[in-house]
């Protein structure tokens, strides 16, 4: 139960960073740094997606399991 809430959270947490990097994708492209701006977008797909797609049973901290 706990282990299923914290995966929640962090894939949600994944997600509010990924949407956070827009701030970052606007800015550049105010300044006119479009390869900074492409590459941030890039990352911002990279991070929502991979917060849907990765696994269930995909943890790091298995040596923690009690």
């Amino acid at each position: 139960m706990l282990k299923k809430h914290f995966l929640g959270f962090l894939r949600w947490g994944l997600r509010l960073h990924g949407i956070s990097h827009f701030i970052e994708v606007f800015s550049a492209i105010s300044e006119g740094a479009y390869v900074t701006a492409s590459i941030a977008t890039f990352f911002v797909i990279l991070e929502i997606l991979a917060s849907f797609f990765i696994p269930k049973e995909h943890v790091h901290l298995k040596p923690l399991k009690s």
